[in-house]
């Protein structure tokens, strides 16, 4: 078995381009039905070209659709991503930012209830669950995502935390410009999509991964072949039957567990396989690449 990159098959790749439009959609009305009408920040470049329009409109008189403010935020991020996270992800990921934002030009703004501390939470939901199923499907709703993913592949460290600093920021300059009224419901809001994200996106969680069996080399031989990973073997003897066995130590990333506990499945049906979580890794690690469709990624 060989997986190779073979380009965004359509027929491989349907129920992701679903997921996606799905992302869309969720995104854009946790914007126009909760978070616009309460006057609530989204996060991140979003959330920057909403209170700079907010500034132009009520200072200049000039309105400026979120459409040109966010593709202009994130020409910079977008050359940044191009260079560390890969023109396919970058390319679907910016084609995401652009389809969301056209799309809160244009849907009518609906005030579902009147109550802030509701929009702050079904919209922080709503935004967080669709920028998650962006992740889920290899791709990102852009913005201040870029930058935090490139932090991620390049330190090896959850980001999100500081995407959270950069919205507080923004907050305090909306409360020193319109007021404090919604700047904590903000606040909130924000801070239940960063979760949201933050939970369902672990692309770089190390998982410790621990085989035993009789066919250790076959395995292993396999692992390499199909992954960019290597194990490491030791050979023992079982305590009850006395029997000899080798077993494979290794290290991946959340996403491949799966694909590499059915590449060791398929070449042992016996195969005893332990998974744990790692702490904290040091050394010569291969993180799996955002550009690259080497694993299974569904849920």
């Amino acid at each position: 078995m060989t997986v190779e990159n073979q380009g965004f098959n359509f027929k491989k790749n349907g129920i992701k381009i679903i997921l996606i439009i799905l992302g869309i959609i969720l995104y854009s009305l946790g914007l126009k039905w909760f978070i616009y009408p309460s006057n609530i920040l989204p996060s991140g470049f979003t959330g920057t070209a909403v209170l700079l329009q907010k500034i132009l409109e009520n200072n200049f008189n000039i309105i400026l659709p979120i459409t040109v403010l966010n593709v202009g935020f994130n020409i910079i991020p977008t050359i940044i991503a191009f260079k560390y996270l890969g023109k396919r992800f970058t390319i679907i990921s910016f084609i995401i930012l652009f389809s969301f934002s056209l799309m809160a030009d244009y849907i009518p703004t609906i005030e579902l209830t009147k109550d802030p501390l509701v929009s702050a939470i079904f919209g922080g939901l709503l935004c967080g669950f669709g920028a998650s199923l962006f992740f889920r499907c290899g791709v990102s709703s852009a913005g201040f995502d870029f930058i935090a993913m490139t932090i991620s592949t390049k330190f090896h460290v959850q980001a999100f935390g500081y995407v959270l600093i950069y919205n507080i920021c923004l907050i305090i300059v909306q409360g020193i410009l319109f007021g404090w009224q919604y700047s904590f419901y903000s606040i909130i809001c924000q801070y239940v999509c960063t979760q949201a994200i933050n939970t369902s996106y672990r692309h770089y969680e190390a998982i410790t991964i621990f085989i035993i069996s009789n066919k250790a080399d076959e395995i292993a031989n396999a692992i390499i072949k199909n992954t960019r990973h290597s194990s490491t073997k030791f050979d023992g003897m079982g305590c009850y039957t006395k029997n000899k066995k080798s077993m494979l130590y290794m290290v991946v990333t959340q996403p491949e567990v799966r694909f590499i506990t059915q590449i060791a499945k398929d070449c042992d049906s016996e195969a005893f396989i332990n998974v744990v979580q790692s702490k904290q890794i040091q050394g010569n690690f291969n993180y799996l690449s955002v550009d690259k469709d080497e694993i299974d990624m569904s849920f």
